[in-house]
């Protein structure tokens, strides 16, 4: 319960902090951060609040991966696999350790694993 309060307000908060948009020097508007920059930020700021959570930098690897940030992403892993080993839930209800995850993605992605 805790841990969902506090990561609902650290997703609510940066969020509601970041302007929308920006002008450009040409007039038009364009985005200053996107929502995966913003993802990502919500992930750093729960790693921060939870920093031996194994599941929140399993969250944030992914983050880093929908953000095109495969060495960080990479990184995030390899730490997930030193941490405490949570038990998470995916989209589907399914419940997975967070090691598991951790070692998949690397296996999966061997470009991650190499860096």
């Amino acid at each position: 319960m805790i841990k969902t309060v506090l990561f609902s307000l650290l997703v609510a908060s940066p969020l509601a902090a970041v302007p929308a948009a920006a002008a450009s020097d040409d007039g038009t508007t364009t985005a200053r951060i996107t929502a995966r920059d913003a993802d990502v930020r919500s992930a750093e700021a729960l790693t921060r609040v939870a920093p031996k959570d194994g599941g929140a930098y399993i969250e944030l690897a992914q983050a880093y991966v929908r953000a095109d940030r495969p060495a960080d992403a990479a990184a995030a892993y390899r730490h997930a696999l030193t941490l405490d080993n949570e038990m998470m839930e995916t989209k589907t209800g399914d419940a997975v350790w967070s090691r598991n995850v951790a070692r998949a993605a690397l296996v999966r992605f061997p470009q991650m694993s190499s860096r």
